[in-house]
């Protein structure tokens, strides 16, 4: 199907409305929950991660019955449809299950090819993120623009990176952390101001860890710099998302990035 701006502006909010439905729920269980860990990676799933997303399946099923949804826990792969929605009920289940406020809700509708609206919703702040392509991002509907606010001076990356490139990001004014749990997290660090940018490097995630804050950072005006592809997708593990004014350091410097992810 080929959603009209109708279908993707009303199924997005759908989306929004459903991750907020559990916001009690997920907060008086966060620190509080049982889990079992996953067979294929290991990663820990609970049973709030199966509610949220088999509650975000039916809303969307039932109000737009055309429309294919997956998801991070019932699963999604091989030959996809040109046009569906993706879900990550909890995104920094780790973070979660400890208790820990940086976990997120996201989501991802991706149309022919490429991301075209998404959403992190971060329950510990009552927060919502959401970006249509096109249209700009925006944060609990204000709109988000890098390029008004001033350049971050930490940026996120795994810990073992850090010490390589504190070098590469000096001339900008701007070190690095060990990044927080919960990819989605890390995001709304750059949305919000807070971050420089977030090193998506050694990454065992998938599409549906990325391609939200992907877009919305792309919307809100900031950089998605692939590593080791030439252009950037809605697949892309390898790539850095920055505020606009830290382009012109790292752009140059991508063939050390590419070393480094290589390492």
């Amino acid at each position: 199907m080929n959603p009209s701006p109708e279908i993707i502006s009303g199924s997005l909010e759908t989306v929004q409305s459903v991750f907020r439905s559990f916001r009690t729920t997920v907060l008086e269980r966060a620190g509080n929950s049982e889990y079992i860990s996953k067979q294929g990676d290991g990663s820990p799933v609970t049973a709030s991660d199966m509610e949220i997303e088999v509650a975000t399946q039916t809303a969307l099923k039932q109000l737009y019955p055309d429309m294919p949804v997956y998801g991070e826990e019932t699963g999604y792969g091989g030959t996809m449809p040109s046009t569906y929605w993706l879900i990550d009920p909890i995104d920094g289940t780790k973070a979660f299950i400890e208790g820990t406020p940086t976990f997120t809700c996201m989501a991802v509708l991706i149309g022919n090819g490429e991301a075209i609206a998404s959403v992190i919703y971060n329950p510990s702040s009552d927060d919502a993120y959401t970006a249509i392509l096109g249209e700009g991002a925006y944060k609990n509907g204000a709109r988000i623009d890098l390029s008004t606010m001033p350049l971050p001076h930490e940026a996120l990356c795994k810990g073992e990176f850090i010490q390589a490139l504190d070098p590469l990001l000096e001339p900008a004014g701007v070190s690095c952390k060990e990044a927080p749990t919960g990819g989605g997290f890390g995001f709304t660090m750059v949305l919000d101001g807070l971050a420089a940018a977030r090193f998506n490097m050694h990454s065992g995630g998938y599409t549906h860890d990325y391609a939200p804050g992907g877009l919305l950072v792309r919307e809100a005006g900031g950089v998605l710099l692939p590593i080791l592809e030439d252009e950037y997708t809605f697949e892309t593990r390898s790539f850095v998302a920055c505020h606009p004014s830290l382009e012109a350091i790292l752009r140059p410097r991508l063939g050390q990035l590419r070393t480094l992810e290589a390492s």
